[in-house]
């Protein structure tokens, strides 16, 4: 596997990684078997912007032992609460959703996040608003 340096972090991300958009409808046992096999082959970097809740106790489950090898990123505001990928602008909901990936992923950080759904620049004020951006801010200062 190639690996390329992040230019501010220095990083080292695998060329290839892993999404996570529809492995969530597959059964649990060949899910992780698919995953551990990216990770057994030299893939680090996993997107976590699931179409399905199950992703993240899949990750979670083929990430035990490996964690500080990974680098796992997800999305603020996206909202789990049906099972199925859903989107949020709410903070106290994106709070919610965050403390549950982090809980699936059997993790207590993330290393990289970005706001999903920023279709136009309403959306971009809307998430300044009402505190999604002061609180990823916070998160960064903290090192969380």
């Amino acid at each position: 596997m190639d690996y390329r340096a992040l230019p501010h972090g220095g990083e080292k991300i695998s060329i290839i990684g892993f999404g996570t958009a529809s492995i969530g409808g597959t059964p649990e046992k060949e899910a992780v078997e698919a995953i551990r096999y990216a990770f057994e082959n030299g893939v680090n970097y996993i997107d976590l912007a699931a179409g399905h809740a199950e992703a993240f106790t899949y990750m979670g489950r083929a990430a035990e032992g490996l964690r500080e090898k990974l680098y796992f990123q997800i999305h603020f505001g996206a909202n789990y609460t049906t099972g199925k990928y859903g989107w949020t602008m709410d903070l106290e909901t994106a709070k919610r959703s965050l403390d549950w990936q982090l809980g699936q992923l059997k993790t207590d950080y993330i290393d990289f996040g970005f706001i999903h759904c920023i279709d136009e620049l309403g959306d971009l004020e809307k998430v300044q608003k009402n505190g999604v951006v002061n609180y990823i801010q916070q998160l960064k200062d903290q090192g969380g």
